[in-house]
């Protein structure tokens, strides 16, 4: 009995343990994603380009992220998530370091591009493996609640570049930052991170191609969750890489859209332990609540010239609801998807979501372009599609059944 309590004992500290490395793989993911949103007014006057040509380097590690996703990430099934998880964290490390020294935009670019490769591959790994720790019952609840870290990290994120721009530095010190605490992480997960159960009991070394998502009884619900994963992804992104600019637009200093965009981060947090635990008992009724809250709140910022307080709350408040239907939206998906073809699947949404992340910021670029009228009109943009990820999960909520391990 006694060797029992110790080996259980045991068991219960490994698994802590490897969430809280998975918990950090996505928090310098969540940091990398956002360094260059966050950083973006300062990129603006340091080389002299217009906020409307900031829309390709917004772009350009979602679009990476999309690759990494859709093509990488898949060989966790296979060849194990840790060995993915890892390998990919050091490249994106290796890789910001090199962009913090890039002089000219173009160059730029093409690294963020390069970054977001590796920031995908670590992802869906990481949303699997996590799901997998956990008791079959908390799978979804699991896998929503790693997301934080992403939100978490995105947070660091934007308090590292206030800091920063108030002390005087600039981008190119946000991005330093960016690649050395990857490669912290990555040593740290090399020591102690495991592998997913799942792996050791052999269930997912079957995976197959995208074809399994598509067959006659799973094509609908696989391009329902991929539209769901494509609107989301593209309002979090056009909001996470547009906000900061906006609120500078709107007369702010690149200090305080910094800080009022960290705030948005925080309430992320919140929104998404609150949508996590909700899976616990509901699954997409909880995505297609939050859709619909996020839109609300869009509607109230578009609605008139908020004070700073007043500007600051709503942030948080859409900041709340965003998360919250990503980190709602992360869980369900992961609960749908067996074991076997967990990484493929969440690899896939997250790769055709990027589509949308990717055309998020740039839709951001064609309304200042065309003159989409004032700052706070740009929040008018999401309504719509929150509107029908909340019509999709609806859907959802009755075509899919969720899978325990």
């Amino acid at each position: 009995m006694a060797d029992n309590a110790a080996s259980m004992t045991a068991s219960g500290a490994k698994r802590w343990l490897g969430f809280l490395l998975v918990l950090l793989s996505l928090v310098v993911e969540g940091f990398d994603l956002q360094a260059a949103n966050m950083a973006a007014p300062n990129i603006v006057s340091s080389f002299g380009i217009t906020r409307a040509d900031i829309g390709p380097l917004l772009s350009a590690s979602l679009f990476g992220v999309l690759l990494g996703a859709m093509f990488l990430a898949p060989l966790g099934d296979r060849f194990g998530r840790r060995a993915i998880i890892i390998g990919a964290c050091a490249a994106y490390g290796v890789l910001s370091l090199i962009a913090a020294v890039a002089t000219s935009i173009t160059e730029l670019v093409a690294l963020r591009f390069l970054v977001g490769i590796g920031i995908g591959a670590v992802l869906p790994n990481a949303l699997a493996l996590a799901g997998e720790m956990a008791p079959g019952r908390l799978l979804a609840t699991a896998t929503g609640l790693i997301g934080i870290g992403i939100t978490f990290g995105g947070t660091i994120a934007g308090a590292t570049a206030a800091t920063l721009f108030k002390m005087g530095h600039g981008w190119r010190e946000v991005f330093l930052a960016g690649g050395i605490l990857p490669l912290v992480i990555a040593a740290l997960l090399w020591l102690g991170l495991p592998e997913s159960p799942a792996l050791k009991r052999g269930e997912a070394r079957k995976s197959g191609s995208v074809l399994t998502l598509l067959t006659p009884g799973e094509v609908g619900k696989t391009f329902a969750i991929w539209l769901a994963f494509a609107l989301v992804l593209m309002i979090n992104y056009l909001l996470t890489g547009w906000i900061p600019l906006i609120i500078n637009a709107q007369g702010y200093s690149q200090s305080d859209a910094a800080w009022i965009a960290t705030a948005g981060h925080a309430g992320g947090m919140i929104g998404g332990v609150i949508a996590s635990l909700a899976l616990a008992r509901w699954r997409w009724p909880v995505v297609g609540a939050f859709a619909a809250l996020a839109a609300v709140s869009m509607v109230l910022l578009a609605s008139t010239d908020w004070g700073a307080t007043a500007l600051t709350a709503l942030i948080v408040l859409q900041g709340v609801f965003i998360v919250g239907t990503q980190n709602a939206l992360n869980g369900s998906a992961g609960a749908t998807y067996p074991a076997e073809t967990r990484a493929l699947g969440l690899g896939w949404a997250l790769g055709i979501g990027r589509v949308g992340s990717v055309i998020g910021p740039l839709a951001g670029s064609a309304a200042l372009m065309l003159g989409f009228g004032a700052p706070r009109e740009f929040f008018f943009l999401p309504i719509v599609p929150l509107l029908i990820a909340a019509l999709l999960a609806a859907y959802l909520s009755r075509a899919t059944k969720p899978q325990g391990e």
